[in-house]
């Protein structure tokens, strides 16, 4: 019998070994895995607050009053570029009328060239008529060197006219050539920017309704980790109830070795014995069973982030398209208007510099062509009078001066026919002064600084434009890895599966343990009170409380003074450790 009973004891023993070690072995694999799957939780909202922060970098590159400002200051370059079309019509009508003017100008050129070379025939003719006169032996070249240099005068006057013609030549055809650069470039530029001026303000809210969504998925998501990292305490707390179910069989055996323990019969021992190994496979069912109602929410906490992140993808890649997409990206299609406008502003700048030119050139011609009909005019004068003092002289040489007299007073009408074409080109000439300055005017339009808007707007178009890619790019990877890490949590935090099958085998050698007889101590409960005691205090929460009272009735001032204590941990399971982080 005694040996049987050895024999038993042995057995025993080894199986508690076997539990304790069971229980070691749970522990620590519990508060790995806890902590591991606590600072996995931690780092998926981490990565979600970035994800955040990215999201609000984006919605911020199209800020709206930026945005709006871009924009305005777009449309009122636009509507300049509008007008260049038809200032550039104006400018080139103003070419074609001084053109105009030039070559009714060198029809009066050749009147006076025809009368100069009248005067010139008279001249000779004076000559001729006075060779037996002493008086007109001088006159006839002196009035001769007159008249040729009157006819020089015209030949510059008319080289000047034609310089200003060519000119004018060349300001038409390059004026034609602008305006039908303006004709083919400036409607679809403004057609451009007009459209995506107003669909980049359309994009910035479709955008910010999309990261909104985003946003709120991503702090739906970190409420849900706050949730589950609170549920986490399961772990903290199967770990406690583990080191309390040791130690209660510490405790045991240390009793049963001391003298209150030594004390018992060979009975009570058996029967105080068989309590406590019911009290803590009972301890170990109730561990077990609430470790798993946990991890089942845990679990399927963790299992709707896998929807939750895969919505997420979705609409990134929605906002990364949007952004991205040739077709939609409004910021690269304004680059890309804006980039044409400017080359068409320097082009503008070019030829409106040109033309400028050529406006102060002709103005310079004018002016000079107007100080050559002066010459021409004091010349007719000249020529007036020297053919009216042939006239006076020819009157006292009676017969003899007749013939030199007749010729000279062709002279002087043809020299009065010199006033009119003069009066004419004078007249002209005015009115090509006239034409110049509302050239100068008109070319204040074009000489506008359209660049420095457009470099301004270009300028924000392509920050706004790199922020979005950058942007775009970090939110595509840091998506990514949020669903990356999500639905690695969710493999990482099924402790259900990774430790279930431990506890049931702790549960099933505790339940070996005991024999299954009823063990009832309400007989020596007075000779184990200290060790009742003791294992009451241990447990810190009521379900352990209510197990042991069940099995290891403690006496009635040790229930009551526990029994605050007791209410407490009931009114705090649910919170207890709701701040740990693992």
């Amino acid at each position: 019998m005694n040996a049987m009973l050895k024999a038993n004891r042995a057995y025993d023993t080894d199986r508690q070994i076997e539990f304790n070690s069971k229980l070691t072995a749970a522990h620590a694999r519990i508060e790995k895995r806890f902590l591991d799957g606590g600072a996995v939780l931690v780092s998926v909202m981490e990565m979600l607050n970035d994800l955040i922060g990215i999201l609000d970098g984006i919605t911020g590159t199209l800020d709206q009053g930026t945005t709006e400002d871009t924009v305005a200051g777009l449309r009122r370059t636009i509507k300049d570029l509008a007008h260049l079309p038809e200032i550039e019509s104006d400018r080139k009508a103003g070419f074609e009328q001084l053109s105009t003017m030039c070559s009714s100008t060198r029809g009066h050129i050749e009147d006076i060239h025809e009368t100069i070379r009248y005067l010139k025939t008279f001249a000779v003719t004076v000559k001729i008529a006075g060779a037996g006169l002493a008086e007109f032996s001088g006159f006839a070249d002196e009035i001769r060197e007159r008249i040729q240099s009157g006819a020089d005068e015209v030949s510059r006057f008319g080289a000047n006219l034609e310089a200003m013609r060519l000119q004018l030549t060349d300001a038409r055809t390059f004026s034609s050539k602008t305006l039908s650069d303006f004709g083919s470039t400036i409607p679809s530029i403004i057609k451009g920017l007009n459209e995506n001026s107003a669909r980049i303000v359309e994009q910035h809210r479709e955008m910010a309704e999309i990261a909104g969504q985003v946003k709120k998925i991503a702090q739906g998501v970190q409420g849900k980790i706050a949730s589950t990292l609170s549920n986490l305490q399961i772990g903290d707390i199967t770990r406690q109830r583990i080191e309390h179910i040791q130690s209660t069989l510490q405790l045991l055996n240390e009793f049963v070795t001391s003298p209150e323990g030594e004390a018992l019969d060979h009975d009570e021992q058996a029967v105080l014995r068989e309590a406590v190994l019911q009290l803590i496979s009972a301890q170990m069912d109730e561990t077990a069973a609430d470790f798993q109602r946990d991890c089942a929410k845990i679990f399927n906490s963790i299992s709707s982030f896998t929807d939750d992140a895969a919505r997420i993808l979705s609409l990134r890649d929605e906002l990364v398209d949007r952004s991205s997409n040739g077709d939609k990206n409004v910021l690269s299609l304004m680059e890309k208007d804006i980039v044409e406008a400017c080359k068409l502003a320097e082009r503008v700048q070019g030829s409106s510099g040109e033309a400028d030119s050529v406006v102060s050139s002709v103005a310079e011609s004018a002016k000079e062509l107007l100080r050559g009909i002066e010459v021409l005019r004091s010349i007719k004068i000249d020529i007036h009078y020297m053919a009216l003092n042939s006239n006076l002289r020819c009157s006292k040489l009676g017969e003899a001066g007749r013939s030199v007299n007749v010729v000279s007073g062709e002279m002087r009408i043809f020299a009065g026919k010199l006033e009119t074409p003069a009066d004419a080109i004078v007249e002209e000439l005015r009115g090509v002064e006239v034409a110049t300055q509302a050239l100068v005017e008109q070319g204040q339009g074009l000489s506008k600084n359209f660049s420095a808007p457009l470099n301004e707007a270009l300028e924000s178009i392509q920050n706004a434009k790199s922020r979005m890619e950058h942007g775009t790019q970090a939110l595509a990877e840091e998506g990514q890895a949020v669903f990356t890490r999500i639905s690695a949590a969710v493999v990482n935090l099924d402790f259900e599966s990774e430790l279930g099958a431990t506890f049931n085998d702790c549960c099933n050698i505790a339940a070996q343990l005991s024999e299954g007889f009823q063990a009832d101590v309400s007989g020596f409960a007075d000779k184990i009170e200290g060790f009742a005691s003791r294992v009451y205090k241990l447990y810190t929460m009521a379900h352990e409380r209510e197990i042991h009272v069940r099995y290891l009735p403690a006496n009635n001032s040790s229930s009551q003074a526990s029994a605050p204590a007791a209410a407490s941990a009931q009114a705090d399971d649910d919170d207890l450790f709701a701040d740990a982080l693992f």
